[in-house]
C-alpha cells in the first residue's frame, strides 16, 4: 500500500528543516487544518495497518512538486505564477514575500517514489528538494524567464500558513541513493514551455 502524504504534516514547523522525527506543528481547528489532519491521520491509519495487519506499506511526505501537466488554475504557486504572468497580470504574493517553500520538480519525485517502492521501509520519507527560496524570490524568476510585464501585488497572509518550508531529506539520501536533479531554473523553464501550450490553444 502505497500513501502520498505531504510536507502540510509538519503544520507551521518550529524545527528547520524537517525531518521525519519531527511531529509538526499543526492547529487542528484553523482553516488548513482538514487537510493537515487528514494527512496526519492517514499515516497513522497506514502504520495501524502495518503493525495489525502486517501489510506492506510505503508513505512518502511530499514536498512542493511542480512541472509538466499541472493544470493552469491548479490553485499552487508556480501555477499562479507562471499563468499570471504569461497573461500579463500581476502576480500574487500572500504576506510580505519572505516566507519559503522549496520547490521538487516532478520528475525527480517520480524518481523518488520508484526507489521507494524498490526497498523494505514503512516509515514516512520525505522528498523534497532541499533549497528554499523565497515567495518574492521566486516570483523575480518567473517574471524573468517569461519576460513578463507583470508587477507583484501583495496581499494579506491566510491563517496559518507555513513560514518556512524545507525538507531534510538524510533519510531518502541514505535509504533510496536519491537527490533532486533538477534545480529550480532549469525546472521553471521546462514547465514554461508546457504552460505556453496550454494557455496558447
Amino acid at each position: 500500500f502505497f500513501l502520498a502524504s505531504t510536507s502540510e504534516v509538519y503544520g507551521d514547523p518550529d524545527v528547520h528543516p524537517q525531518p521525519e522525527t519531527y511531529n509538526g506543528n499543526v492547529n487542528p481547528i484553523g482553516p488548513r487544518g482538514v487537510y493537515d489532519e487528514s494527512k496526519r491521520f492517514a499515516e497513522a491509519i497506514t502504520m495501524a495497518y502495518h503493525r495489525k495487519h502486517k501489510i506492506d506499506t510505503r508513505i512518502i511526505r511530499i514536498f512542493n512538486t511542480y512541472g509538466p501537466r499541472m493544470r493552469a488554475d491548479d490553485g499552487r504557486v508556480v501555477c499562479n505564477f507562471l499563468t499570471q504572468a504569461l497573461n500579463d497580470q500581476p502576480l500574487t504574493i500572500y504576506g510580505d514575500g519572505t516566507q519559503t517553500r522549496s520547490f521538487q520538480f516532478v520528475d525527480d519525485l517520480v524518481e523518488g517514489i520508484v526507489r521507494l517502492m524498490g526497498v523494505e521501509y514503512n516509515l514516512p520519507v520525505n522528498l523534497g528538494n532541499p533549497y528554499e527560496f523565497t515567495m518574492q524570490e521566486l516570483a523575480k524568476k518567473v517574471i524573468n524567464l517569461t519576460g513578463s510585464k507583470s508587477q507583484i501585488r501583495y496581499l494579506p497572509l491566510p491563517q496559518d500558513d507555513p513560514r518556512r518550508r524545507r525538507p531534510d531529506i538524510s533519510r531518502a539520501k541514505a535509504l533510496l541513493d536519491w537527490e533532486p536533479r533538477i534545480n529550480l531554473d532549469e525546472g521553471l523553464k521546462k514547465s514554461l514551455d508546457y504552460f505556453k501550450c496550454v494557455l496558447l490553444k
